[in-house]
């Protein structure tokens, strides 16, 4: 099977306005792979205005390698199932796929565009894993509750889509339920290295320093919480 998907903002602005194209051949147990990003629009804005939002003055970028059967096995069998449409109700972003395979030719608008976005996302992580510019997640979390104190560390690849907790592996589903459930705040607080108030402890990137939950997660917090500290405990 032979794929080509083409995505774009369409309500960004720059320097935030992208597209990006995807080229995939599936070979054995492999997925074969040519990712193309660029920036759209920003001869419309200033070099200071694209810098003053965290980006360079050329942030385009192009990878060509591959992914292993986690990904192959996943995307061959998505891809195979896909809906696709003549016309999409989607004003956010257009997300057009050919394919080929074994002479038979499909293309179209997909049709769970929301759904197929955050697939996509990860696959582009596990290709800037792969490529050596992201490293793979790691989150420290601690939980303290009086003169008792638990510590975790989570991690995982999207490279190879496999999560730990401490030693534990988890499924990659689960991961993505425990990460929903942690990223219901923004962690914009003042980092604190050596946390000592009760509450649930997390440092998002593992070395920066801890943020407390339950100051930033708003009414839900405890019942969040609650989750989180269950998925914790595998």
């Amino acid at each position: 099977m032979n794929v080509k998907i083409s995505y774009q903002t369409l309500q960004l602005p720059p320097p935030h306005a992208f597209a990006y194209t995807l080229d995939l051949s599936f070979v054995n147990d492999e997925v074969q792979i040519a990712y193309e990003l660029e920036f759209l629009n920003r001869d419309d804005i200033s070099r200071e205005e694209i810098e003053a939002e965290g980006f360079s003055e050329n942030d385009d970028y192009k990878w060509e390698g591959t992914l292993g059967n986690e990904w192959a096995s996943l995307l061959h069998e998505s891809l195979q199932n896909i809906e696709l449409e003549d016309e999409s109700e989607d004003f956010n972003i257009y997300l057009h796929v050919e394919m080929s395979e074994n002479g038979e030719t499909r293309d179209g608008m997909v049709v769970l565009a929301e759904e197929w976005d955050y697939k996509l996302q990860e696959l582009i992580q596990a290709i800037y894993e792969k490529a050596g510019i992201e490293k793979p997640l790691k989150m420290l979390i601690q939980a303290i509750a009086g003169n008792q104190r638990a510590f975790y560390e989570v991690s995982g690849s999207f490279e190879k889509r496999a999560a730990r907790i401490n030693k534990t592996e988890i499924s990659w589903e689960a991961l993505h339920d425990l990460m929903a459930d942690i990223y219901t705040i923004d962690f914009d607080q003042e980092p604190v290295k050596s946390p000592t108030k009760d509450g649930l402890w997390v440092d998002p990137d593992g070395e920066s320093g801890y943020q407390r939950f339950e100051d930033q997660a708003g009414p839900k917090a405890e019942d969040i919480k609650k989750r989180i500290l269950q998925a914790l405990e595998v």
